[in-house]
């Protein structure tokens, strides 16, 4: 547990705020539950879920005789938190389709008063290495151990006013990390075109590009 809570917060056991459900990986001898029989149902593993985004596609679908007889014909709705909790932990983020989970995931169900994006942030950012079972090869939380994961909370307004801060943040990371992608390509399809002389430097209007106020530094 922490040892200084804001004024005005509260620290709750995670059990105590939200439900949550595990999910499974229905039986792989079987092969009619991982065939397109026309009900198929996205099927979530961790490597589906990219930090703090929006899942929407995924490897594998399962089928819907594996969704009746695995999951009791219940899927998880778009919109739901997920959060794994083995082999990775702490990954979130959240369904942006109708899907089912393998059981390294859990979906997650705030309670009243409680922000969904504010928790899955804050989930995203504990130290688990005290948490995770040490009777169990390998990193994972056993249920007894994610009931008690301690949360911080601040009012439900303040909650909403966190997690709006770092979904800009995270919008800036995800554009600054396409802006990078594309101007490294830019750069190789430059080189490729000026130094072969299929580009010629006075064809390229360079004036809106900044000048650097010192020389390159010239690494032996």
């Amino acid at each position: 547990m922490t040892t200084t809570v804001p004024n005005g917060w509260t620290e709750e056991h995670f059990a105590d705020i939200a439900d949550y459900s595990i999910g499974r990986t229905p039986a792989r001898a079987r092969s009619d539950y991982w065939v397109d029989d026309g009900g198929n149902v996205p099927w979530v593993a961790i490597s589906d879920m990219k930090a703090h985004g929006t899942v929407k596609v995924t490897k594998e679908t399962i089928s819907g005789l594996a969704l009746k007889e695995s999951f009791g014909g219940r899927f998880v709705p778009a919109g739901t938190l997920l959060m794994s909790f083995k082999l990775t932990i702490g990954r979130v983020a959240t369904l942006g389709i109708d899907a089912c989970h393998n059981e390294a995931i859990m979906s997650i169900y705030p309670h009243e008063g409680i922000n969904q994006r504010y928790l899955g942030y804050y989930l995203s950012q504990v130290d688990y290495s005290e948490h995770r079972d040490r009777q169990i090869k390998g990193n994972t939380l056993n249920k007894a151990k994610i009931d008690r994961i301690p949360v911080l909370l601040p009012p439900e307004p303040e909650q909403e006013a966190i997690a709006d801060v770092l979904d800009l943040i995270v919008r800036a990371q995800q554009l600054g990390a396409r802006l990078t992608s594309l101007a490294e390509g830019l750069r190789t399809t430059a080189m490729d075109q000026l130094m072969t002389g299929r580009l010629a430097v006075d064809e390229l209007d360079l004036t809106a590009l900044p000048r650097p106020t010192e020389p390159l530094a010239v690494v032996s």
